[in-house]
C-alpha cells in the first residue's frame, strides 16, 4: 500500500471520526468485505497491505488519537453475501464505515446498500464506471481509478 493510498484512508477516517459520538480512546472501527477465498492470489496481498498500513497508523498514535479496528469478512465471491455482511458490521459491529470489495459486482452491491444505508464506502478494487458514475452515490468512493481511460 502507498504512502498515498495510506494518507487517503487515514484522512478519510478522520473525517468519519469527527461525526461519530463516540468517546477518544475507543477504536474507529472499519468493516472490510472481500473474495478472500474465492481470490486469494489477489485478495491475500491486499489483505497484507491493509494489516500493514493499520499496524503502522496505530503505532503511530492512531487517527486523532483512536486506534483503527478492522472487522474484516470474505463474501465469499457473492454479491448476496457481501450485502449481508455489509448489513452486519453497520448493524451489529457499528462499523464507522466500510472498505474492500475486488469483484465490480459485489462492489455494486455494496454501493448500492451504502446509499440506502447512508454509510460510508471506500470501494479499494472494483473498476467499473458504474460504481462511480453510473450507479455512484455520495457515499462511495473508489480508491482506484476506473477501466476508462
Amino acid at each position: 500500500m502507498t504512502m498515498l493510498s495510506k494518507l487517503t484512508i487515514a484522512l478519510l477516517l478522520a473525517i468519519v471520526s469527527t461525526t461519530c459520538s463516540v468517546r477518544a480512546a475507543e477504536p474507529i472501527k472499519i468493516g472490510e468485505i472481500n473474495s478472500y477465498t474465492r481470490l486469494p492470489a489477489f485478495t491475500q496481498p491486499y489483505r497484507n497491505g491493509w494489516e500493514l498500513a493499520v499496524e503502522e497508523i496505530n503505532a503511530g498514535g492512531g487517527v486523532l488519537g483512536r486506534p483503527l479496528e478492522v472487522i474484516a469478512r470474505d463474501d465469499d465471491g457473492k454479491p448476496g453475501d457481501a450485502v449481508r455482511i455489509a448489513e452486519e458490521l453497520v448493524s451489529k459491529e457499528k462499523v464507522a464505515l466500510l472498505a474492500g470489495t475486488f469483484l465490480s459486482n459485489i462492489g455494486l452491491a455494496v454501493a448500492d446498500f451504502a446509499k440506502q444505508r447512508k454509510v460510508f464506502f471506500l470501494a479499494a478494487e472494483p473498476l467499473s464506471d458504474a460504481v462511480t458514475w453510473q450507479q455512484g452515490n455520495r457515499y462511495t468512493f473508489r480508491l482506484r481509478p476506473n477501466t476508462y481511460t
